[in-house]
């Protein structure tokens, strides 16, 4: 009885280490960024199957930190990054592929608008060229 209830113990645990090793359903991990802070707020796959992240970097731009965009195909591979904002910090924390393939991120920066930080919108072709940026007119609700 000893042996029986020693050897399901002996396979629990063996059941459970071999778990806990097993990296699940994970078919492919990336780091994007430099040498500096980078941070990614928010992922969405694009309509080819891709990836685009949208946060923000200290390791390229203009200074301080930039909003960074990074677009990769669906293996997570680069293909394209791009940085906006000025010399103060500016931050993207979620983005959005627009119904023409392009994107809209939204953010808060202290480079451009009224001061201290505004909300910050950035609004890209599918290459993730600007098109477009807004931050007069808005207030970001955590400076008020």
């Amino acid at each position: 009885m000893r042996k029986k209830i020693f050897l399901a113990i002996a396979c629990v645990l063996l059941l459970v280490s071999t778990t806990a090793a097993d990296p699940g359903d994970t078919l492919w991990t990336r780091t994007y960024g430099g040498s500096s802070s980078d941070i990614g707020w928010s992922v969405q796959q694009t309509s080819d199957g891709g990836y685009i992240i949208a946060g923000y970097t200290e390791s390229f731009g203009a200074g301080g930190y930039d909003v960074y965009l990074v677009k990769t195909n669906s293996s997570g591979n680069t293909l394209w990054t791009r940085t906006y904002g000025g010399t103060e910090g500016d931050y993207g924390y979620s983005v959005q592929q627009t119904s023409d393939g392009g994107y809209i991120i939204a953010g808060r920066t202290s480079s451009f608008g009224a001061g201290s930080y505004d909300v910050y919108l950035v609004r890209t072709d599918s290459y993730g060229d600007t098109l477009w940026t807004r931050s007069d007119g808005f207030r970001s609700r955590q400076n008020r």
